[in-house]
């Protein structure tokens, strides 16, 4: 996989300030075809396209298989831009890394109280057909995402630490049999340690964050790592970086990309 990115300063340019801390990505001037300008790809294939008049992002999920087992290039690549190193707790996360496609919001260092919003469009997949937003990105590469899948059409916050990735709190299965051929708003807000997340303008999940974790499946006791006091990516308060999910083959469209902070 291949990847090549507009300078920085361009990306820069198409974060569009709301307010002095608040912004709305504008996708008017990428180019179709290349990598986006306003999001640095860190795993998976993520291009400009175009959907009816408007240009979107597209995480392609068609290249995931090939590959999947060799993310360590683009991850060392993409560390130095973001952090300014290589960073090698971020290379031993790079295997698992590679099944979850993630870009990083370029022109926003650190997103801590506010709210992220976002429009997708399920277009293919099938291993999985899922989107979401990340957030609390760790200079390691843990990270938090809140997230729709539309195989087990629901809503999901999970959290990924130590090479792993793990459900924190899942909304209701089966709940938002949503039409793919529509555009969807995933937000998400943060105050604090409480966090909400909203499909479509209506309530669809709520979690404390640093709480302890419920019973795992079937009742067995929950992983250790699930205890924040073990993990600090699920400790308040959130601070890091923040970008767009999605999971191995699926491919989804996204726009409107928007943040406002507290």
């Amino acid at each position: 996989m291949k990847l090549r990115h507009s300078a920085p300063i361009a990306a820069l340019v198409l974060v569009t300030p709301l307010l002095a801390a608040d912004v709305k990505v504008d996708l008017s001037k990428e180019v179709v075809g290349r990598p986006p300008a306003t999001f640095e790809p860190m795993v998976g294939t993520w291009v400009v396209a175009q959907d009816g008049a408007d240009k979107v992002i597209m995480v392609d999920g068609r290249p995931w298989v090939a590959s999947k087992d060799n993310p360590t290039k683009l991850l060392i690549e993409s560390a130095r831009r973001l952090y300014g190193t290589s960073n090698e707790e971020l290379m031993d996360n790079a295997k698992q890394f590679a099944y979850f496609p993630v870009a990083v919001l370029r022109g926003l260092d650190n997103f801590t109280n506010g709210t992220i919003s976002m429009k997708f469009k399920t277009v293919a997949g099938d291993a999985d057909r899922a989107s979401g937003i990340l957030f609390n990105v760790k200079p390691n590469g843990d990270w938090l995402a809140i997230r729709y899948n539309d195989t087990e059409n629901n809503v999901a916050l999970w959290e990924f630490h130590n090479g792993i990735r793990r459900a924190v709190k899942r909304g209701p299965g089966g709940k938002w049999m949503l039409d793919r051929a529509a555009w969807h708003e995933l937000k998400m807000t943060v105050d604090g340690d409480k966090f909400t997340a909203y499909m479509d303008g209506e309530l669809a999940l709520e979690h404390t964050l640093g709480s302890a974790p419920g019973p795992g499946r079937n009742g067995a006791p929950p992983n250790p790592d699930l205890f924040p006091e073990n993990n600090p990516v699920l400790r308040p308060p959130v601070a890091g970086r923040i970008g767009l999910w999605a999971k191995t083959d699926s491919t989804s469209y996204f726009k409107d990309y928007a943040v406002v902070t507290k």
